[in-house]
């Protein structure tokens, strides 16, 4: 190892701190001088391996699964070092500034309930390995669950939602990063208006992105219920979706039931919608991929248009459907468009929208796991969609680049500047080699939300990117832009004068 390139890493035997908070830990760490990456982990089996794979673990690193593990890879030795110490005050629950205590939230089931028997629901962010154990706890205590942590097995939720299913209670996720419970936002969640709309979702940012677009229209919520990406599949078979809905259409707010999903098992997605059918009110089911049916339920294939329709179930009407001027195409330098998103549903309504329209494209969910080895997901750590941003503007082949923008509870306190500096940073390269790069996207969250979603579009508009009203408005410009015949060198030069 270099001088240039050091790696240190610190083991806390026998010390936990759940996911949520690593991530944060780790975020903060890496904004010292001089660190190019942080991860703040539990050692067990599944972690090791991702750290090993991300090239963050030394080798012969001895550690057990009770143990917490940071480290750090910087440009020397001094850099990395300062950062653990900076990751190590904060597990210390110190604050840097001050020296004084602040309060540990409980560790454990039983701490929780003793601070306040009155609980009806706990939060799991666990490792996946002990998520299960703690899942099972809470349920038979009468607990509904929202479960953050992943890297659970399918049997493992299987049994776990059965005995939820069993008890009438909701076994949220795994894996599940968004919902709104009669008003209290759990994990990655928007300042919404509450309203007579309740959402059940398989996607945390496609209820994120649907719940903002019918805040932008005058709606609000009564429920976000967040089921985790599996519960549509074959093997679990909506087990959570039912008993989310048996519990809002027994709630007296909700006059509207709005279902999103990434794309379900067929056989699922079937036994679901002759449900939603019958229960007596209106009904949206916005199924990412499938076409768009009016019938005894509205399915709609698109995040924006399920937002469209359940606005129109309540009488209103959305800004990106209502004859909002778009500008003209632009004449792109190269035929190439890439997205970077931060969001998974928003790049999979991408996907949908641009193989609708028959335009090739490479769009990246920079969320996923493979992006996301030992270190924070971009939506707390937006340097790490950044790196992506700036090395598109050095490719020949890329005219156009998609992005996406999610604030709220649980993102970074201001992740547009980021972005616009990266933004900034590849548009100079694209002009560096003669070319033009195009920055189209949109920015999901509310006017308030902690970010503030004007401020946060000023930011990105200032560095050139082009925003649209929702994701999906954003992909259908760059549709047209890829569907005009190529600039011409003259065409090209007279746009970077």
């Amino acid at each position: 190892m270099s001088s240039a390139d050091a790696l240190s890493v610190r083991v806390f035997p026998r010390l936990y701190r759940d996911s949520v908070t690593l991530m944060a830990l780790a975020a903060s760490a890496q904004k010292a001088d001089g660190v190019v990456r942080v991860g703040a982990v539990m050692a067990t089996p599944a972690n090791l391996a991702i750290l090993a794979e991300a090239g963050m673990l030394p080798e012969g690193l001895a550690a057990s699964p009770d143990d917490l593990i940071i480290s750090v890879r910087a440009t020397d030795e001094t850099a990395a070092d300062a950062a653990l110490d900076v990751a190590e005050a904060g597990l210390s629950a110190q604050d840097a500034g001050t020296g004084e205590r602040v309060e540990v939230l409980p560790q454990t089931l039983a701490e929780g309930l003793a601070v306040d028997a009155t609980c009806t629901v706990a939060a799991v962010s666990t490792p996946g390995t002990y998520a299960p154990v703690v899942v099972e706890q809470a349920l038979r205590r009468g607990l509904h669950v929202f479960c953050f942590s992943d890297n659970v097995s399918v049997a493992d939720e299987v049994r776990l939602k059965r005995m939820a299913a069993e008890r009438n209670l909701l076994l949220m996720g795994p894996d599940c990063g968004t919902a709104i419970l009669d008003g209290t936002p759990l994990g990655f969640a928007n300042a919404v208006r509450p309203g007579p709309i309740a959402m059940i979702a398989a996607s945390g940012t496609g209820a994120q992105e649907v719940s903002c677009l019918l805040d932008a229209a005058g709606a609000g919520v009564s429920q976000i219920i967040g089921v985790g990406g599996r519960d549509l599949s074959e093997d679990v078979g909506g087990l959570t979706t039912n008993v989310a809905l048996d519990l809002v259409l027994a709630d007296p707010g909700t006059e509207v039931v709005v279902l999103v999903s990434k794309p379900a098992s067929p056989a699922v997605a079937d036994a679901l919608l002759a449900r939603l059918g019958s229960v007596g009110r209106p009904v949206v089911a916005c199924l990412l991929g499938l076409e768009d049916s009016d019938g005894a339920v509205t399915v709609r294939g698109t995040l924006e248009g399920g937002a469209a329709a359940a606005a129109s179930a309540v009488g209103l009407e959305l800004a990106t459907t209502s004859g909002t001027p778009e500008p003209p195409p632009a004449t792109l330098s190269a035929r190439g468009v890439v997205g970077l998103y931060t969001g998974g549903t928003l790049a999979s309504e991408a996907k949908v929208i641009l193989g609708r329209a028959d335009v090739a494209a490479e769009i990246l969910d920079l969320g996923d796991d493979k992006y996301t080895a030992g270190r924070p997901h971009p939506m707390i750590d937006p340097s790490a969609r950044a790196e992506h941003v700036e090395a598109a503007g050095s490719r020949a082949d890329v005219g156009l680049l998609l992005v996406d923008l999610v604030i709220g509870h649980g993102a970074a306190a201001d992740p547009a500047t980021p972005l616009a500096d990266a933004v900034r940073a590849a548009r100079a390269a694209a002009e560096r080699d003669g070319r033009t790069l195009v920055v189209v996207g949109s920015v999901c969250g509310t006017a308030a939300d902690p970010q503030g979603i004007d401020g946060q579009r000023a930011i990105l508009r200032e560095a050139g990117v082009l925003l649209f009203a929702s994701n999906a408005a954003a992909v259908r410009y760059a549709v047209a832009c890829a569907s005009q015949p190529p600039g011409s060198q003259a065409d090209r030069q007279e746009e970077l004068s």
